[in-house]
């Protein structure tokens, strides 16, 4: 199985305010000059980039830098990110260049991913209302018939009052676009949480990315992803055939939106985002405690 794409695309935002050291973007261990920013330390890292928090005139915010070469992406990423403007996706707020480095300025998420979350089973009271929001940010981008394709933990988003945003727009499509790279066998995004029909070449649909967020959703209700695997081939094997595994019995109302998430055939999965949304307030008087909308005025609930 030849795979395409395969975690590339772009801010590991798993290393966001973890503490860890990014490979240096220049030459050296300078620090690099931005006008009108006042670099702090480097917050994170991907395979072409790294993300400084900075201070400027907006406050405090991400400071993606890549190499002027990478410009023409990082102005992609941008632009993809300032026409899905919503409450619940990470804000963009400016791009430039500066000698030979190309830099995207972006909200400051100050309370981490929910990678960090991982491997340790959390209460639905906990689950649902983040999945409610990852689900409204969804809703920007189905709204528009457009596919996010890289729905993982490290690209969901914590600000400071407890509230998650959708972060990371490098594989953003249309609908039904067929990518050129695309054929049976050939993978966009990440392997924990990619659906069936995308290992077989299908162009992706809303449907897939309900796929992703309902491995997310297993994931932090058992502490463990639903498909697992001791090599890649036996994890992407797993997508294609084996069962939805059984929640806990003191989840078993959960079952049924996590099969209606999981479901290997697209066209019995739940469509898209507001589906989703759908399905999770029904199940309101159960688990989910009240939560103000995104935007609304007033303390939030806080994880």
């Amino acid at each position: 199985m030849q795979l395409h794409g395969f975690s590339h695309t772009g801010t590991d935002w798993a290393a966001i305010t973890a503490g860890g050291v990014a490979p240096d973007l220049l030459e050296g261990n300078a620090q690099p000059a931005i006008a009108g920013y006042r670099l702090s330390r480097r917050i994170g890292e991907g395979r072409r980039s790294t993300v400084w928090l900075a201070h400027g005139r907006q406050g405090a915010v991400a400071l993606k830098l890549v190499d002027r070469a990478e410009a023409t992406g990082l102005a992609h990423e941008y632009e993809t990110a300032a026409i899905f403007a919503h409450p619940n996706i990470l804000r963009v707020l400016e791009q430039g260049r500066a000698g030979g480095i190309a830099y995207l300025a972006m909200e400051y998420a100050s309370g981490g991913t929910l990678a960090a979350y991982l491997g340790r089973p959390l209460a639905p009271e906990f689950v649902l209302p983040l999945l409610r929001q990852a689900a409204l940010a969804l809703t920007r981008l189905h709204a528009a018939n457009c596919v996010h394709r890289d729905l993982k933990p490290a690209n969901f988003l914590l600000r400071a009052d407890g509230s998650l945003v959708l972060a990371d727009f490098g594989l953003v499509t249309a609908a039904g676009a067929r990518d050129a790279a695309a054929r049976p066998g050939a993978l966009f995004g990440t392997p924990r949480y990619v659906a069936p029909e995308q290992l077989q070449g299908a162009p992706a649909q809303p449907a897939a990315d309900v796929y992703s967020l309902g491995v997310l959703l297993h994931e932090l209700l058992c502490g463990r992803p639903p498909f697992g695997g001791e090599t890649l081939m036996e994890v992407l094997s797993q997508h294609l055939v084996a069962a939805v595994p059984r929640l806990p019995p003191a989840l078993a109302a959960l079952q049924p939106l996590a099969e209606a998430m999981l479901a290997k055939d697209a066209a019995k999965r739940l469509p898209d985002a507001r589906a989703v949304l759908q399905r999770i307030d029904a199940l309101a008087g159960a688990f989910v405690p009240p939560v103000p909308p995104a935007g609304a005025a007033g303390k939030r609930w806080n994880p």
